[in-house]
């Protein structure tokens, strides 16, 4: 059975690609998220914490990459495998972010916490991987995405703000609703055109989300254990 499309498709000569706007505006997330990697790189030397968000940019700049090709453009040659590699690494973009977040606020917690969280991470990432590929359903790869956002991220990084009034955690807090905005339009099925669905919008308003979470990788304050008070 072919894979449903939710906009038309257009032939170049006698190749035919599929939802070609939503493949469109996903390689724009890809180009921001390459850039946003490139830009996090030229710090010199990097901290933990600052390795795992230029981490995440490249692995959702990869699955961005791969998602409008196999996912959506040729995802009728492709087939599930497409979407299966487009998943896996949105999965661990997210499971980077996440240690990010658990990096940056690590100097604030005791020393059993650490690997506490680093574990939860890694076990949320391997049960989401191991379902969303069990039962073929980008569920799981949502619900990821939302205990990592909303669990972790958004949790250490308002203890960081809290705390240390961190101008990096504000930043990324920030990109939450921005994150809960660009999935509504899915939620509620809302296209202002068949050529401009709610993947389009979706796809922009993430793009607004990743670029709060670059500026805020950029100004976050590196903490040390003994420098705290």
């Amino acid at each position: 059975m072919p894979p449903t499309t939710v906009q038309p498709d257009i032939y170049l000569g006698s190749l035919r690609i599929a939802e070609p706007v939503i493949a469109l505006t996903g390689l724009l997330i890809s180009f921001l998220c390459f850039y946003a990697w490139m830009r996090l790189r030229r710090k010199t030397p990097m901290a933990p914490p600052e390795r795992f968000f230029s981490l995440f940019f490249l692995l959702l700049a990869i699955s961005s990459l791969i998602g409008p090709f196999f996912g959506h453009a040729f995802n009728y040659w492709a087939g599930f495998p497409g979407k299966a590699a487009c998943w896996t690494f949105i999965l661990l973009s997210q499971a980077a972010l996440a240690q990010g977040a658990i990096e940056h606020t690590r100097p604030l917690f005791p020393s059993n916490v650490y690997p506490m969280l680093s574990a939860i991470n890694l076990l949320a990432l391997l049960t989401a991987f191991v379902f969303s590929l069990f039962y073929q359903s980008f569920y799981w790869v949502e619900a990821h995405i939302a205990f990592t956002m909303i669990g972790l991220v958004t949790t250490l990084e308002a203890y960081q703000f809290l705390y240390k009034h961190d101008p990096g955690s504000r930043l990324i807090l920030l990109s939450i609703p921005l994150s809960a905005l660009a999935v509504l339009p899915h939620l509620a099925k809302w296209s202002p055109s068949v050529w401009f669905t709610y993947w389009d919008v979706g796809h922009l308003l993430a793009c607004a989300s990743l670029w709060a979470i670059l500026l805020g990788a950029e100004r976050i304050i590196v903490l040390e254990k003994s420098k705290i008070k």
